[in-house]
């Protein structure tokens, strides 16, 4: 049986919370359980273009958000013990990580 969680806030949080939640995750799922983090990719064209306007807008209202573009979310999971550790694009601006419970 497969469970999975999704979430999309990770980006309003630190680093340090990030990594609870993924270890927090691997301890709760039972074997063969995924956990599915979608949320902003560090690596979408549509991000990467933003006006530098738009980039002190967000920033402005989103404390986190460079801390959490400086965070490995695949590295994360490794650390944790997830394996199969998988991204995939979402939309335009969206990535969602995906690992399993051995």
């Amino acid at each position: 049986m497969l469970t999975a969680t999704k979430h999309m806030q990770i980006h309003e949080c630190p680093t340090r919370a990030i990594v609870g939640l993924v270890k927090e995750a691997f301890r709760l799922l039972r074997p063969g359980g995924m956990l599915a983090l979608t949320d902003n990719s560090p690596k979408s064209k549509f991000l990467q273009e933003l006006t530098p306007v738009l980039i002190t807008l967000m920033n402005s209202t989103e404390p986190f958000l460079d801390e959490y573009y400086l965070t490995d979310v695949e590295e994360t999971m490794r650390q944790a013990s997830f394996v199969n550790i998988k991204t995939i694009p979402t939309d335009p601006r969206h990535r969602t990580v995906m690992g399993i419970v051995p």
